[in-house]
Parts: C-alpha cells; sequence; structure tokens
C-alpha cells in the first residue's frame, strides 16, 4: 500500500486533487491530508491531521509521516493530479523502505 502525504495551507484545488489521486489509483492507497494553519472542508475515506498554528511543510510532511501505514510514502502538492496507475507505476520501479 501507498501512503500518499498532501501538505496543504489555503489551497484552491485541494479536493479536486484528492478525488483525482482516488480515480487514478489501482491499488490500495492511503491519503493523509495535513491541513497547516487552517482547516478545510474534509472529505470521507481521508485521515486528516490539523495544525491550528502553521509548522511549514517540512514538519507538515513529517506529522504525516509518522502517522502513515504503508509500505511506500508519496508527497504530492495540493494543487497536482497524476496520471493513471501513478500507484501501480511507484510501486514497480521502487523499492521498499
Amino acid at each position: 500500500m501507498i501512503s500518499i502525504i498532501i501538505p496543504a495551507r489555503n489551497e484552491k484545488y485541494l479536493n479536486r486533487t484528492i478525488l483525482d489521486i482516488q480515480a487514478k489509483a489501482t491499488s490500495d492507497i492511503e491519503i493523509i491530508v495535513v491541513l497547516d494553519g487552517r482547516d478545510e472542508e474534509r472529505l470521507d475515506g481521508i485521515k486528516y491531521i490539523y495544525h491550528p498554528k502553521p509548522i511549514g511543510m517540512k514538519y507538515a510532511i513529517n506529522s504525516g509521516a509518522k502517522i502513515a501505514t504503508g509500505e511506500y510514502l508519496m508527497k504530492i502538492d495540493s494543487h497536482c493530479i497524476v496520471g493513471p496507475g501513478f500507484d501501480s507505476i511507484l510501486i514497480r520501479d521502487h523499492q521498499p523502505n
């Protein structure tokens, strides 16, 4: 399984990015959104971490990694889209850990 960490602070396209990831995944994924300094509309089935005071991207990513349960970690910006089967490609082309 891939744990996908999305650090976000006041991101206009966050939910669009989440829905795109869900639509194009071909295996089990876990999406962890780290809301840094601002709470956002939340979608079902997503893990959220909310930091009321901004902590910065590096620390936001690390807080998401701490709760990740996947064998692989992937960080993506909250305004990006992915290609079909991105998760299978990642697993095929990378080694665990």
